[in-house]
């Protein structure tokens, strides 16, 4: 059986074959050589991520003699044996970390494509809810990622109260919308019922600090704008509120000035600005303030110049002139994912302030002139009519504007909108 069998047989035979005293050396040399390995496998594991500097000490195992076939113990702190320096300085090996990493990139990246399954994939600025119920299904959320800070600067901000009546032997604030003991009850309002309280930031349009350079500070969240704000410190030491703009960063020096430089946040005159530049906070007549392309993701293009206007195509793609004398700010607002937002729920529309819109015919003949009747009835009169009962069809209920003169190209109609 020991001649037609393998060494390792033959060797398991020969322990089978001996005594508790003769198979004591043999189980020994086989823990020294276990020990062995996971010594090594420690040292190499030293080497590759850099923690084994300076020589190696090399020692023989206990109770193995130094013969030719005897294997040695590796440590990194000098034991009675011999001191071995190495030829080179072998450099640490950074090529398995970086297959680790790589991998985990790999797998999380499958998993997301995996839990997707064909929807739209989150991009920056955007999270995709997980579809825990139906209004969820398909929603999104702004991650804020851009924002700075929660804190907003109190001289600045303001709960912005409107009076609706005059009250007698009263102080004002009790006449307001937001206020309880108010005269209409609390967000009794029909077009105020159901929104969250908000704090208006008071927003620097007109860029009239000029020729002071300023620095942003924070990016903060403004409840009354889908786009971001920042907030500026100028050198004689006023903050102030300004747009964020695509490529602000904190700690970044704009300037208001006529002789401004070509450079995101940058506002100047219309006139001083190239051909071709993307513009927007862009004012309709000078010293009036910004009012065009003020939305997150907003920006006005120049077309050309001549004596007295300056030709710009608007974010709605009307192309009209505007006085060279207006001002505007170089840049694209910020947060151009805005559009991609999905509230997913009637709720949330709610709390932007959105009533829903009932219909007229819906309603009872008291509360709309086409009200009334059994079931689907016609509206009952020549021509739609609004809840006031005035014609709601083919009048024109627009002023002429006196800047309408300086449309050259009309916008072009969307699909689905009037």
């Amino acid at each position: 059986f020991r001649s037609l069998g393998s060494p390792a047989l033959q060797s398991s035979s020969d322990l089978s074959l001996r005594g508790p005293d003769d198979m004591a050396p043999a189980m020994r040399s086989s823990a020294a050589g276990g020990v062995a390995a996971l010594a090594l496998g420690g040292a190499a594991v030293m080497q590759v991520f850099g923690q084994s500097q300076g020589p190696t000490f090399v020692q023989p195992l206990p109770g193995v003699g130094r013969t030719a076939g005897a294997r040695s113990f590796q440590a990194s702190r000098p034991l009675t044996g011999v001191l071995e320096q190495p030829a080179a300085a072998q450099r640490p090996s950074f090529l398995p970390i970086f297959a680790m990493v790589a991998g985990a990139a790999a797998a999380l990246r499958s998993q997301v494509v995996r839990r997707a399954k064909g929807k739209p994939q989150t991009t920056s600025g955007v999270r995709i809810r997980k579809p825990k119920n139906n209004a969820l299904r398909n929603s999104s959320i702004a991650t804020f990622e851009e924002c700075t800070t929660k804190q907003n600067y109190a001289p600045l901000t303001y709960m912005y109260r409107r009076r609706f009546c005059r009250p007698r032997h009263k102080p004002i604030q009790m006449a307001t919308r937001t206020g309880r003991q108010s005269g209409h009850k609390f967000h009794s309002l029909h077009t105020e019922r159901g929104r969250h309280a908000r704090k208006y930031r008071v927003i620097d349009f007109m860029r009239s600090k000029r020729d002071q350079f300023g620095t942003i500070k924070t990016v903060e969240y403004d409840p009354y704008r889908n786009a971001r704000i920042c907030l500026v410190r100028y050198e004689d030491g006023e903050y102030r509120y300004v747009l964020h703009a695509v490529g602000f960063f904190v700690g970044q020096q704009i300037i208001s000035s006529a002789d401004a430089p070509i450079f995101v946040g940058n506002a100047l005159p219309l006139d001083k600005v190239p051909i071709g530049t993307m513009v927007h906070n862009i004012e309709m007549h000078p010293v009036h303030g910004g009012q065009i392309a003020r939305a997150a993701g907003a920006s006005a293009v120049v077309l050309s110049r001549d004596k007295k206007f300056v030709t710009v195509k608007m974010p709605s793609s009307e192309v009209r002139l505007i006085p060279k004398g207006a001002w505007c700010t170089i840049g694209k607002v910020g947060r151009t994912e805005a559009q991609l937002i999905k509230l997913g729920k009637a709720g949330k529309s709610l709390h932007l302030g959105r009533r829903p819109h009932v219909r007229g015919s819906a309603k009872n003949a008291c509360d709309h002139a086409h009200g009334g009747g059994e079931g689907r009835s016609p509206i009952g009169q020549k021509h739609p009519m609004t809840k006031f009962g005035r014609c709601a069809h083919g009048r024109h209920t627009r002023r002429v504007q006196f800047s309408d003169k300086r449309i050259l190209i009309r916008r072009k109609k969307k699909s689905g909108r009037a």
